[in-house]
């Protein structure tokens, strides 16, 4: 969840991909080696959280890398890419390359929102990636300072 706190007059925007319409356009072959995949994520070293958090989030957790959403049962690609540690079976750097280049081969125009930024706008997404040429400040919410919000649900399964 972010909240637009200063947005510069050019630039700063947020894209955001549907993960759900990148699964369904692999092909058959790439899904399914994607359902035989998991990750091994964890917090980053310089997100702002809290010390119970630390202790709670702070072990790397294994996710498949689809899973299933619990209410409407579609199937999103499902990673971050800077928090997975590797993918199971294979080393950090191995994972980073295979990461990027699923990424590279999936994000198109057509499964991405543009979202430009005024001030006071709320955007609540999972994950992101931002186009900042110029200074903006986004937070959780309006607090004097940025932190790490954890939001708990269901743990990622594939069914």
């Amino acid at each position: 969840m972010l909240y637009g706190m200063e947005i510069p007059s050019a630039g700063g925007g947020t894209s955001v991909a549907s993960m759900r319409a990148a699964y369904a356009a692999l092909p058959a072959e790439k899904r399914r080696r994607l359902e035989s995949l998991t990750t091994f994520n964890g917090l980053d070293d310089h997100v702002d959280a809290r010390p119970e958090d630390r202790v709670k989030y702070g072990a790397p957790i294994e996710h498949p890398m689809v899973r299933t959403h619990p209410v409407h049962g579609s199937k999103p690609v499902y990673f971050h890419i800077t928090k997975a540690a590797h993918i199971s079976g294979m080393t950090p750097e191995s994972s980073k390359a295979y990461m990027q280049d699923l990424l590279d081969r999936m994000i198109r125009p057509e499964i991405v929102y543009q979202h430009a930024w005024r001030k006071g706008d709320v955007l609540i997404i999972d994950k992101s990636r931002d186009d900042a040429p110029r200074p903006r400040q986004l937070r959780p919410e309006p607090e004097p300072r940025p932190v790490a919000i954890i939001v708990e649900g269901d743990r990622p399964r594939l069914v």
